[in-house]
């Protein structure tokens, strides 16, 4: 699970990105084991010419490993993806980061600031005793949703060591676009800039995946809103461009509304306030008939905060 933007709505999308989880043969021959019976398929038919009845027997049990050439094997053979397979297996072992997030959001809901400097204070521990540096990432990106429900600063030294990581990783995964996610509202606003424009560029390798590229598209919406609350229209509109050109695929109808909601706050602020009426309207209109309570009561308080502050 993992928190993204506070400023706007805490999104929770499940994904694995990786961090201290322990999956060995036995789960893994378990699953494969479960995946195989649930396609009718016996052992014979599914070790096929690739290895032995007995191996694949033994690794079903947990009993031996595998090598990943023919691990994938027969995967195919089950017409089973892998992320398909990961996905099931981390539902059951989630990663020390979901955890924490989902921990987290809990307590951001809650306005728990206490649990939130908890959270943020063990895994800054973690990071001093580890020297592993995902704790420390994890521990800034709690320092953001503090901000959040405190006012508090960050300390300018937790914010660069953030942005030296991201600076540093040529090609940006799910930990990496969470990581930014989750840190836009103490990043300042040239560097925020650079580093939103970097997730088109810095995601090439691991982007074309459906999950990684809902998460894209969900930070550019996000980068936009950022930039209006910022004040900064011409980035705003960039980022908002950016996503009109890649496109929202019609599944995802979620980003599609936040994308038309941020539209509508850009026109507001542009000065078209009708147009930009009309759209957050439309929106807020929707959430009303999908009986979306919490979500509404949100975006009517966003708005009314909008209409105060320009009209």
């Amino acid at each position: 699970m993992w928190l993204f933007n506070l400023e706007m709505i805490v999104v929770i999308i499940s994904s694995s990105i990786g961090g201290w989880i322990m999956i060995g043969p036995v789960e893994m021959g378990a699953l494969l084991k479960k995946i195989r019976l649930s396609k009718n398929l016996t052992l014979k038919e599914l070790a096929s010419d690739y290895l032995s009845v007995s191996f694949l027997s033994k690794f079903e049990r947990g009993e031996s490993d595998i090598s990943l050439s023919r691990f994938f094997l027969l995967l195919d053979k089950l017409d089973v993806s892998i992320e398909e397979f990961y996905g099931i297996l981390s539902q059951d072992n989630p990663t020390h980061t979901e955890k924490l997030l989902e921990s987290a959001s809990r307590a951001y809901y809650q306005n728990d600031i206490l649990l939130l400097q908890k959270y943020a204070g063990e895994e800054r521990h973690k990071f001093e005793l580890t020297q592993d540096k995902s704790f420390l990432y994890n521990s800034i990106m709690l320092e953001s949703f503090l901000v959040s429900v405190s006012n508090k600063e960050v300390d300018e030294n937790k914010v660069r060591e953030l942005t030296d990581y991201l600076f540093s990783i040529e090609q940006w995964g799910k930990r990496e676009l969470i990581i930014l996610g989750n840190s836009m509202s103490f990043i300042s606003t040239q560097t925020l800039n650079v580093l939103t424009k970097e997730v088109v560029y810095r995601t090439s390798l691991f982007g074309k995946s459906d999950s990684n590229q809902r998460i894209r598209l969900s930070l550019l919406i996000n980068a936009a809103y950022e930039f209006l609350r910022r004040d900064e229209l011409d980035s705003a509109k960039y980022y908002l461009d950016l996503v009109n050109d890649i496109g929202i695929p019609e599944v995802l109808l979620y980003e599609r509304h936040e994308l038309i909601f941020v539209m509508g706050t850009y026109l507001i602020k542009s000065g078209e306030v009708t147009e930009g009426r009309k759209l957050i309207e439309g929106c807020l209109e929707t959430l009303r008939t999908l009986g979306a309570e919490n979500l509404l009561l949100t975006k009517e308080s966003e708005y009314q905060e909008l209409l105060n502050s320009t009209i």
